[in-house]
């Protein structure tokens, strides 16, 4: 599971598993970074913009890298970033290709052949299927059938994986390929290409239920993107200057909204995050997915500050304050409404086998009250998290994993408390090809309101977010059996769930 080795990452876990299968293809089929330009190096999903930017700069300086373990010498490349992405690159001017490469799953079918990919899901009530071509002489990329598409920074379009406000602040950047094939469901489907002339790129969009283009003037260390979809049309930008990068996107539809920020490092002393966005009540994004406090960018305003030090050895903090307004009416509120956001994380990573992670999350927010009045009044709601997590190797092929959570809910109807208790134990056979997880958690919730939310990790490309609330325990039992590099076979079993089967071969 390649996301799982981040454990910032794996902390504010998104259900996408467009990423995870593509950094699949990268363990298999490492992408190299002496090659690799801006959009290859973004679509890892691993690399802030600063650090792009700096790997970009240090080879225009000194050349292409002669070891991976030059990355050390490139500012914005910590220790934590460096084995985040080992698995994923090479240096090799030209990496071993695997011709003909077939991957059979129950749920995903994967046909990829240099430079061409071909995916076919089939569900119960569905199905999706695509082609898709990267890299191959004009073609920038070329997708028929399932697809989605990526704009700027949200305001118009975005489908892929992306993060919300989480502890990485130097991801509130929006970054992705503009078109990428997708075997997701609730995507586009009918083609779209990217053609490259020098600097300039030009992308033209049908499907369905979309038609657009997209056309970007690209600089070393700049760029300028013009995008239509459908009724809306949008400009957006990115420019760096030294240690700042600057990026933003304007977008109208009957209405406009506005996105502008600014990203920072200050040596290996800390990172800096900026993000101020001003979402107009009449906007109208039916497929947008921009930073919002709410699932959909309308009715906002709000200003982002975010800051990470590590400047202390093996420790690293984060932190981040957001406040923002919600102009008009919306969803349980009878009236404008303001809102504050406060998070803070410290974690320590004395080795490679340990971890101590520990974090405090405070929201207060206004939504009407519930009394049976026509019109309820507006009421304050407080809302605070605690988590502590410990992951630990005590031996070889042991890892121990323990987590504690508390919520807390404050309103005027009283207090609401809620606690949670999670170990996962996984064993690697020494002399034989089997890994068992164990994995137990418990639950206690007074509501709704101090629910809780866990990572859900079954078999191979099945990754879900579960929903905790009320009283409860869970057990469950995932067994892996891989054999050489063909063969994998995995077993989930769940006390009181699903029993789940998943078979494997590569050719």
């Amino acid at each position: 599971m390649p996301l799982l080795s981040f454990a910032r990452q794996e902390d504010d876990l998104v259900n996408d598993d467009m990423q995870w299968q593509q950094l699949e293809i990268y363990r298999k089929q490492p992408l190299s970074l002496n090659n690799a330009d801006v959009v290859e190096l973004t679509s890892l999903g691993l690399l802030t913009s600063l650090q792009i930017d700096e790997l970009v700069a240090y080879k225009k300086q000194f050349g292409k890298l002669l070891s991976i373990y030059e990355l050390q010498a490139v500012p914005g490349f910590d220790e934590t970033t460096i084995q985040l992405i080992l698995p994923y690159v090479t240096v090799a001017e030209d990496p071993k290709i695997i011709q003909g490469e077939h991957t059979f799953l129950v749920r995903n079918n994967l046909v990829k052949y240099r430079s061409s990919t071909i995916g076919v899901q089939l569900k119960k009530d569905n199905y999706s299927a695509y082609y898709f071509i990267k890299n191959h002489r004009k073609i920038k990329a070329l997708a028929i059938g399932d697809f989605t598409v990526n704009m700027g920074q949200g305001l118009i379009n975005w489908q892929a994986y992306a993060l919300g406000k989480n502890g990485m602040i130097t991801h509130i950047k929006r970054e992705g390929e503009i078109i990428r094939g997708s075997t997701s469901s609730g995507v586009n489907r009918g083609a779209a290409i990217t053609l490259q002339h020098g600097r300039l790129e030009t992308t033209a969009i049908i499907s369905v239920s979309q038609i657009g283009a997209n056309i970007v003037y690209k600089l070393p260390q700049a760029h300028l993107s013009i995008n239509w979809l459908n009724q809306s049309i949008g400009l957006d930008y990115a420019i760096s200057l030294r240690n700042y990068h600057f990026f933003g996107e304007l977008a109208v539809n009957h209405k406009k909204a506005i996105i502008t920020g600014m990203l920072a490092s200050i040596g290996k002393i800390a990172d800096l995050a900026l993000f101020y966005r001003n979402y107009n009540t009449a906007y109208i994004p039916l497929h947008a997915n921009a930073m919002a406090e709410n699932s959909r960018p309308v009715n906002e305003e709000g200003l982002y500050t975010g800051i990470s030090i590590h400047t202390l050895k093996h420790w690293q903090l984060d932190a981040y304050a957001d406040v923002f307004h919600f102009p008009w009416l919306q969803y349980r509120t009878t009236a404008p409404a303001d809102g504050q956001e406060l998070f803070a994380a410290l974690t320590y990573t004395p080795d490679k086998e340990t971890r101590l992670y520990f974090r405090y999350q405070f929201k207060q927010k206004f939504q009407q009250s519930k009394s049976d009045v026509f019109l309820p009044p507006m009421m304050k709601t407080t809302h605070e998290n605690y988590r502590f997590q410990l992951s630990l190797s005590p031996s070889k092929g042991l890892t121990w994993k323990m987590r504690i959570e508390a919520n807390t809910w404050q309103d005027e109807n009283g207090n609401q408390y809620g606690g949670l208790y999670q170990q996962e134990l996984v064993y690697q056979l020494p002399n034989w090809p089997l890994r068992c997880s164990l994995n137990y958690i418990w639950y206690s919730t007074q509501g709704t309101d101090t629910r809780f939310y866990i990572p859900d990790r079954g078999v191979l490309y099945d990754y879900n977010l579960s929903q905790l609330y009320g009283k409860g325990a869970r057990q469950s039992c995932t067994l892996r059996w891989k054999k050489g590099r063909h063969l994998q076979a995995w077993t989930r079993l769940e006390a009181g769930g699903p029993v789940t089967l998943q078979v494997t071969y590569v050719i």
